[in-house]
């Protein structure tokens, strides 16, 4: 990434280091490199992803910038051809994100065009944990039952419709609920192998999102395509897909973004 000539600046949510608080803060516009694009952001959505990165998650395998800007999940405007676009803006070096006003992205990533009638914001909010959760279902195959324990977070929330909408029956499983057998389980919740085998028990078939099972075809990883983000917008505008977002904050207002908790998900808006 290099810095435009012209010293234009840009407001963007940053942390000073590893761990460190976010901070509004005025930066240099980002410009592309070969193969990049510069978008002028509308909104970006906020992952558990994001705090990782924050808290060093790629520390020692990678170069960072700081002030570190997180942030994957956006939609905006492309400069040049004002054409309006959503997805994943992740990409190296590390802490050019998306709670910015400008951000830049390879041109390769899992973007498509946001659809006449859907909100940016809306559009913000769909990628990775979407992108997931159709996945997932695919991965399904021909299983007409499916547990999904974790089913009010970001990832179930949209795995629950999208199964729904796949037509398959949906057993959503919250904290506190008993487990009952089914053709498949989509496990959001385990984070240690004991857990997540103790739920495989109730299905044939079963996944996890959190590389815990000793067998690697349950270890499941979202793979960002095009073709998923069109399918949630579809599923979207059909109506077959609520996006639960639950705060909605102006980027000037979102030092305390990490601290949402609960269901639903909290969007920036530019």
């Amino acid at each position: 990434m290099s810095v435009t000539r012209s010293g234009a600046r840009m407001w963007a949510m940053a942390a000073a280091d590893f761990g460190a608080e976010l901070e509004l803060v005025e930066l240099p516009e980002p410009e592309p490199g070969p193969g990049e694009l510069k978008v002028r952001l509308l909104a970006a959505s906020v992952n558990p992803f994001d705090r990782k990165v924050v808290d060093g998650m790629f520390r020692g395998s990678g170069e960072h910038r700081f002030p570190l800007v997180p942030g994957t999940d956006g939609a905006g405007e492309v400069i040049g051809s004002g054409e309006r676009i959503f997805g994943t803006f992740f990409h190296r070096p590390v802490g050019i994100g998306t709670y910015a006003e400008y951000v830049t992205v390879p041109a390769s990533n899992a973007l498509a065009p946001i659809p006449q009638g859907l909100d940016p914001a809306i559009a913000a909010a769909l990628p990775t944990a979407g992108m997931t959760a159709v996945q997932l279902v695919e991965a399904l195959g021909a299983a007409e039952s499916v547990l999904i324990v974790g089913a009010s977070g970001g990832v179930g929330s949209f795995a629950v419709q999208v199964a729904r909408a796949a037509g398959k029956r949906v057993i959503p499983v919250g904290r506190g609920d008993s487990l009952v057998e089914a053709d498949a389980l989509i496990d959001l919740v385990s984070t240690d192998r004991s857990s997540f085998e103790a739920n495989a028990r109730y299905a044939p078939l079963a996944f996890n999102t959190n590389y815990v099972s000793s067998d690697a075809a349950q270890n499941f990883g979202m793979k960002g395509s095009r073709a998923a983000l069109e399918h949630l917008a579809a599923l979207v505008l059909a109506g077959d897909l609520e996006v639960p977002i639950s705060r909605r904050l102006p980027l000037r207002g979102a030092v305390d973004v990490f601290a949402g908790r609960g269901p639903g998900k909290t969007v920036i808006i530019m």
